[in-house]
């Protein structure tokens, strides 16, 4: 059964309406083009964005959700990490807490073991660099513990290592029993660490399925607008613009 169902959802100059299903323990990943709606069905999904359709979450509409049940049970990893405010990155995490009301250390160290941030604790926020800032602020989402986790390009401003190291954190989340949604441009990367794809293109769903399914060179060319080079034999797979 599905844990979360998306029936005709639509956001007005974004989104034409579209059916998804997410199930738990698995990764999906979204891709397209840039402008493609990736970003928007993501703040749809955190109730960031008004939307018109369906959206239910263990069969219940999320509407009929308090802020503090959604906030508990959905949370979303921004592209864009900037801070407003001058704050430790221990502080940072510990606002991962804030749905659930405490500030439970053990959890919150956890988190940023996790996302291998606790040798900047206690360093500014607005000091990192762009990649330890986009770890710091997928540790507060770890925080969260949520059912749902959401993440718009997570690995964009990280070295290959990083890389490697957020993708299979994020695998590791979802089997631990929760569901990651990915926004994600690196097509290798995706290939290697998602259940399942969506294909976004112009605000329309294009295909969902199976890497093995959607990865194919002509339907992503025209996609894409470029001719590819796929190889999902390799590990890791091989996603290439010719």
């Amino acid at each position: 059964m599905a844990l979360m169902q998306l029936h005709n959802l639509a956001v007005e100059n974004r989104l034409q309406a579209l059916d998804l299903e997410l199930y738990s323990g698995e990764v999906l990943g979204l891709i397209g083009p840039n402008g493609a709606g990736k970003s928007s069905l993501l703040l749809a999904l955190a109730g960031l964005l008004p939307y018109s359709g369906q959206i239910t979450l263990k069969q219940k509409n999320l509407q009929r959700y308090s802020a503090i049940e959604r906030a508990r049970s959905i949370a979303l990893q921004p592209q864009f990490v900037d801070s407003a405010w001058s704050l430790s990155v221990h502080d940072v995490v510990s606002l991962g807490r804030l749905p659930w009301g405490d500030a439970d250390q053990k959890i919150i160290h956890a988190a940023m073991h996790r996302a291998n941030v606790s040798e900047l604790a206690r360093r500014r926020v607005d000091a990192l660099s762009g990649g330890e800032k986009a770890r710091v602020w997928l540790a507060r989402v770890l925080a969260n513990q949520p059912q749902i986790l959401l993440a718009d390009e997570p690995v964009a401003n990280l070295d290959i290592r990083y890389q490697r190291d957020v993708m299979r954190l994020l695998r590791e989340y979802a089997l631990s029993g929760h569901s990651v949604i990915i926004a994600i441009h690196d097509l290798s990367l995706a290939a290697k660490y998602c259940d399942r794809i969506c294909v976004l293109n112009n605000g329309k769903l294009e295909t969902t399925g199976r890497v093995e399914q959607v990865f194919d060179e002509q339907s992503l060319a025209a996609v894409f607008g470029t001719e590819l080079f796929i190889d999902l034999e390799r590990d890791p797979p091989i996603v290439l613009a010719r």
